[in-house]
């Protein structure tokens, strides 16, 4: 084999090298859009679910304030669901705003693009879902209080305060036992960082590769 058949192997075994980084690229990028399609519906189709179970907590606090089931006697006592309530519209406007950012094409969209944007929307989002989980914590402690003074008539001051403390103390262990499971904990971003992380190294190889 002369130099110019060397060179023209060598010319064509670069040309294949080329295409099948090339394929490979388009490969991964192919999986890490598939990865956040999947990632998208999911999030949607929870979005939906939630929107429902909040306006029927909606319902059921409308009823509270309408029909007065507890026989409540003090207007201080509805606070708690007022802060609830609350609590729920956060949700709610949270929810349908997720629902709106994520009605997109992945298959048309810029990908990295995308996963830059979603992961700042999540980083803009923390402030609302901490007073989201702030009030639900404060509504749902207060909660317990309003029944106290039923508890003082009927049952007498020691009684009553000993039922309300224990019934602050389940409350307060319920919260502290999903918050340790992770119950309020946002691991959607956390999937779309890893994606965009995973598409960054891709762009770097690709990059690499052709500098070489």
């Amino acid at each position: 084999m002369n130099i110019e058949e060397l060179k023209n192997e060598w010319r064509h075994y670069d040309q294949k090298l080329a295409l099948t980084e090339r394929l490979n690229e388009r490969l991964i990028q192919s999986m890490l859009r598939e990865r956040s399609r999947s990632r998208i519906s999911k999030i949607r189709r929870d979005c939906v679910i939630f929107v429902v179970l909040m306006f029927i907590n909606l319902v059921l606090f409308a009823a509270i304030f309408v029909g007065n089931p507890f026989d409540f006697k003090y207007t201080v006592q509805y606070i708690p669901y007022g802060l609830l309530t609350i609590g729920v519209v956060l949700a709610i406007i949270s929810l349908i705003k997720t629902l709106r950012r994520f009605d997109v094409n992945i298959n048309t969209a810029n990908l990295h693009g995308f996963l830059i944007a979603t992961i700042r929307e999540y980083e803009k989002n923390k402030k609302m879902e901490s007073w989201f989980g702030t009030i639900i914590f404060s509504g749902g402690l207060l909660t317990v209080f309003s029944f106290l003074p039923r508890k003082l008539e009927n049952n007498g001051l020691w009684p009553a305060l000993g039922e309300t403390a224990i019934s602050l103390l389940i409350t307060v262990a319920i919260y502290f036992i999903a918050f340790k499971l992770g119950a309020f904990k946002n691991r959607k971003k956390e999937g779309f960082e890893n994606d965009l992380k995973e598409l960054n190294e891709l762009k770097a190889i690709a990059s690499e590769f052709k500098e070489n």
